[in-house]
């Protein structure tokens, strides 16, 4: 059985790639019996929705020098998958 906090790690992951069928059944498990990770997962989906709504309309909320640059962008994008892995190599 997951942990809260792994469920919330399933939660965050399933937002952007496919979960194994091992983490689909343990996350859906978990889900199914924990209130909290059920709304937290449904609230991670709704702000990831508005998010790229946000980041998909052509007007901005910041103005062109506040943006990030297409390295910083990928930079944090290889850290965030890297402590991902780091994360299921662990888990496993």
């Amino acid at each position: 059985m997951l942990t809260c906090k792994e469920a919330s790690l399933l939660a965050s992951k399933k937002l952007d790639k496919r979960l194994t069928l091992r983490e689909r059944i343990d996350f859906l498990l978990h889900t199914a019996m924990c209130k909290l990770c059920r709304y937290y997962a449904r609230d991670m989906k709704i702000l990831h929705k508005m998010m790229q709504k946000i980041a998909n309309s052509e007007s901005t909320l910041l103005p062109e020098s506040t943006k990030l640059s297409k390295q910083s962008c990928d930079r944090i994008k290889q850290a965030l998958d890297k402590a991902l892995h780091a994360t299921e190599t662990t888990n496993s």
